[in-house]
């Protein structure tokens, strides 16, 4: 038991750290996927799940394609490499952007910036996750309740990594339309949608007529006189 849960400690310090990073470097994309899983969960859950499904075919595919060339054959393990990174990142992506939906569901919005209120809300996230995971090692040791929690815990945790990949796929191919973009709109609430109002300037009174304006203007005069 203390193995698994040192082992957990390490990876929600390790998912921390990742998420930090995240949020600093790719800011807007993190946010963006979460107001994605927050505004429609059962829609990215399918998606996700689809995805789930289409991950070896679209290798295979990949690695027919890279067959039928000879350099293609040498670039097969590089193509493969490349598949399972971009991958795991898209479901690492989606596995934070979820832990902050989650924590920002528990802990609110709070006060201050819009970045302290993601790291708040991810650190509040991964520690919820984390504990479900704690309580499946404490309760290992009983064999009903242990296997009982261990399966909660793993089918949970499969949900929230599905929920975040389909979020991840809807909001950067455009499925999803975000009426936010977090990172450049301040103040913006979670959840909240915000319309743009297209103004038109005004033209100045003492803008010179064009041409056309001449013409219609002096015909006007002729006609009176």
């Amino acid at each position: 038991m203390l193995t698994s849960l040192v082992a957990i400690t390490g990876v929600f310090g390790i998912g921390m750290i990742i998420g930090l990073v995240v949020l600093t470097t790719a800011e807007e994309a993190l946010l963006a996927v979460a107001k994605t899983a927050a505004r429609d969960v059962s829609g990215s859950f399918w998606a996700g799940v689809v995805w789930q499904l289409l991950a070896f075919p679209i290798l295979a595919v990949l690695l027919i394609a890279c067959a039928i060339t000879i350099i293609g054959i040498l670039a097969i393990p590089i193509a493969a490499l490349a598949w399972a990174l971009a991958y795991a990142g898209a479901i690492t992506l989606g596995v934070l952007a979820v832990a902050m939906v989650i924590g920002r569901a528990f802990g609110g919005r709070g006060s201050g910036t819009e970045r302290g209120a993601a790291v708040r809300g991810l650190v509040i996230g991964l520690i919820a996750l984390s504990l479900l995971w704690f309580g499946a090692a404490i309760a290992a040791p009983m064999p009903l309740v242990g296997g009982l929690a261990r399966l909660v815990a793993l089918a949970f945790t499969w949900a929230l990594a599905t929920v975040g990949l389909g979020a991840v796929v809807k909001s950067r191919i455009g499925v999803a339309k975000l009426s936010v973009q977090f990172g450049r709109i301040r103040g913006a609430r979670w959840g909240s949608a915000t319309t743009t109002t297209t103004m038109e300037a005004p033209v100045p009174s003492w803008q010179t007529p064009t041409p056309v304006q001449g013409v219609v203007a002096a015909r006007k005069t002729d006609t009176q006189l």
